[in-house]
């Protein structure tokens, strides 16, 4: 097997494995929401949004949407409860 088909094999298998493999320590995006554009930080399980829900409540749509497609990357943001 040639070294571009053994490194195409190797990608695969660990994208396969990725829950198992890929941890995200920290990142910068910006997310297209339906009403405007949001920036979302993520560094060593620290999340941040600039939309007032996450403001209000530590966790909004667009950050469970980026947990949702990171999956286990990722430490999930901590849900705010007013009763606690």
């Amino acid at each position: 097997m040639d070294s571009t088909a053994s490194r195409l094999l190797k990608a695969r298998q660990y994208a396969e494995e990725r829950d198992q493999r890929i941890k995200v320590h920290n990142f910068e995006l910006e997310l297209h929401g339906e009403n405007s554009n949001h920036l979302i930080h993520y560094d060593r399980g620290d999340w941040t949004c600039d939309c007032e829900e996450f403001v209000l409540r530590s966790v909004c749509a667009h950050v469970m949407a980026i947990e949702e497609i990171l999956g286990e990357a990722v430490q999930p943001a901590l849900m705010y409860h007013p009763s606690l």
